[in-house]
């Protein structure tokens, strides 16, 4: 809870993510002419790279404070377990990116006529499934990041790669969750769920060396 009330008092991360995603949104809206283009077809790669990059703005700076001010090194010294200060972490980062995708579709709704009819409650349980696995993975690539000189520039290059299976499989997942032709079963669903029990035990494990000198 301290997390939340401090990133929503501090507000500058997460004004500039929405804002990133807005912008993105009305220009997207004016590059593409929706008589012409089928975006419930070819808006799910669009919708996923605004979440990509809006949501690498805010995980990128999750220990910012924390290392500012020096209170990581209270927190490492600590009796409680490292990985319940990942936990913390991942929680806050899933539930931000929750948000932003619930307003990114509707923004995507008003902006582009995306509509998932039907399709939503898949679309819903892809989403989520995706979240999952990049708040874990952006967790900790935040913590690697929070002690070095200009991290926050290196944060994304790094980053980036390890979430490309996760992403393209986001993509052709949302463009088959609007049709009729979608299954429960679908490989590119099974991979997902896959990437994010692998990474999420990798990345609790692995976050306790991170975070050392």
């Amino acid at each position: 809870m301290k997390d939340f009330r401090e990133e929503v008092r501090r507000k500058e991360n997460i004004a500039s993510s929405f804002l990133f995603a807005l912008l993105s949104l009305v220009l997207f809206a004016f590059a593409l002419d929706p008589t012409r283009i089928n975006l419930n077809v070819s808006g799910s790669g669009l919708l996923w790279l605004v979440i990509l990059f809006a949501g690498s703005i805010f995980m990128g700076a999750s220990f910012r404070k924390e290392t500012e001010n020096g209170t990581i090194y209270a927190l490492l010294l600590g009796p409680c377990d490292r990985s319940a200060i990942y936990a913390a972490k991942f929680f806050v980062n899933l539930v931000f990116l929750l948000f932003l995708e619930t307003l990114v579709l509707s923004m995507a709704a008003f902006f582009l006529d995306f509509r998932p009819g039907p399709g939503l409650p898949a679309l819903a349980t892809i989403w989520i499934a995706v979240s999952v696995g990049y708040s874990a993975v952006g967790t900790l690539f935040a913590a690697l990041m929070s002690r070095l000189r200009g991290g926050e520039v290196i944060y994304p290059i790094l980053l980036f790669p390890v979430l490309i299976p996760l992403f393209i499989g986001a993509a052709t997942l949302t463009q088959s969750a609007l049709t009729p032709a979608f299954s429960w079963s679908d490989h590119w669903l099974r991979l997902i769920l896959l990437y994010d029990i692998l990474f999420l035990a990798a990345c609790t494990v692995l976050f306790e060396y991170a975070v050392e000198e």
